[in-house]
């Protein structure tokens, strides 16, 4: 990951291929960069460098890290997107999705076609967005536990 954005940083910077090349016959375990071989092939910047030296000691986080992200914000949806997505996209069960609830939204998918889902999602935005704190906490809950 760390090549694939050095790479990328230094097409950016006009960095002669020679050095990109370099940098992909590496052995996978090495986590290093030689700045020195970059600026001997290449005139760089200083500054151009000190942002390599940067990169080598940035931390990305890891596959196992990204679904926790995701399934988070699916944990707890906030009121006012869950609203809009209800009211504008309710129709094709977007507002169910963004909340956890995916059976409700494929069977909003499913019965598109009828308007009805279109209906109850106008109804349910307004009501989501009308809930105070406490209501919404409360609503968040109940899907939780489910």
């Amino acid at each position: 990951m760390k090549k694939v954005i050095t790479l990328t940083v230094a097409a950016m910077m006009g960095i002669g291929t020679t050095s990109a090349q370099a940098l992909l016959v590496e052995p996978e375990n090495s986590n290093t960069i030689d700045i020195q071989m970059l600026t001997d092939q290449v005139e760089v910047n200083p500054s151009y460098a000190s942002y390599f030296e940067a990169m080598k000691e940035a931390s990305f986080p890891t596959e196992n890290e990204m679904p926790a992200e995701v399934f988070e914000l699916s944990k707890n949806p906030d009121q006012l997107t869950a609203g809009l997505f209800a009211i504008l996209l309710g129709g094709i069960g977007v507002h169910h999705f963004y909340t956890g609830q995916t059976l409700r939204g494929v069977l909003d998918i499913l019965f598109c076609w009828t308007g009805i889902p279109a209906i109850i999602g106008l109804v349910e935005g307004i009501v989501w967005l009308c809930d105070d704190d406490a209501g919404w906490a409360e609503r968040v809950a109940k899907w939780n536990s489910k």
